[in-house]
């Protein structure tokens, strides 16, 4: 579904990705590892338009979406969910959820989406009118999943869904992963937390220094306390 192929992000002179390649297949969640700085956030932020690629390319189902401005790959059926959750915290629940489908056409299949995501969601649906900034973080960072999936995508990308958040919302945010890979969504994690990732994921990729270092199935990185500490500096606890 998506495919990178020798993708380089530079920011100015410093070179935060470096010819970076991988797939991740309709139906899969894959999860994107690594140290702080690593050129993780900076990786998923040009997939989507959010920082221009430098080099290389990005297609998505297929299409060359490399320079295709945001909301033309939103449309396309690929969003983020960004690192720090970005809500509108001016903006009530109601109205960030419906400017996640601003991309939408058809409003009655807008409006059963809303409902469905509110069922999935149901604190959403108690703080509905309330604004964003008066929410927690955990309940912030389920609006901003929840407003990710009003555009309708086919793939979701989630930067640091866990970070900052209570073990038992965390609990909560990956079985809501769970819940949405069994719907048919094809996802790419950005996380912190390798052990609790590796769990739910079918595939890994670790990045240091903006480039490569690991690819293979999850479970074989997750059972080898060697790969975890070589590439991870942590064991399996």
């Amino acid at each position: 579904m998506l495919s990178l192929s020798d993708v380089s992000v530079n920011y100015g002179v410093i070179q935060a990705v470096r010819g970076v390649s991988l797939n991740v297949e309709e139906g899969e969640i894959v999860a994107l590892l690594g140290p702080n700085g690593a050129g993780k956030t900076s990786l998923v932020s040009s997939v989507v338009g959010i920082v221009p690629v430098s080099g290389g390319r990005v297609t998505f189902k297929g299409e060359d979406i490399t320079r295709v401005p945001v909301e033309g790959i939103v449309a396309r059926g690929l969003t983020l969910t960004p690192e720090g959750r970005r809500v509108f915290a001016g903006l009530s629940v109601a109205e960030n959820l419906r400017l996640g489908a601003a991309t939408r056409k058809d409003p009655v299949a807008t409006e059963r989406d809303l409902n469905t995501y509110l069922d999935m969601f149901p604190i959403l649906k108690e703080r509905y009118h309330q604004t964003a900034s008066t929410l927690s973080g955990g309940e912030q960072q389920m609006l901003a999943i929840a407003r990710a999936l009003m555009s309708a995508p086919t793939m979701l990308m989630l930067d640091e869904p866990s970070l900052g958040l209570a073990p038992r919302i965390v609990d909560r945010i990956f079985e809501l992963m769970l819940e949405m890979k069994k719907s048919g969504l094809t996802m790419l994690v950005v996380e912190q937390n390798a052990s609790e990732a590796l769990a739910f994921s079918d595939r890994a990729y670790v990045l240091a220094s903006g480039s490569v270092v690991y690819e293979g199935a999850a479970k074989d990185l997750a059972a080898s306390d060697q790969l975890m500490e070589a590439y991870l500096g942590t064991g399996v606890a």
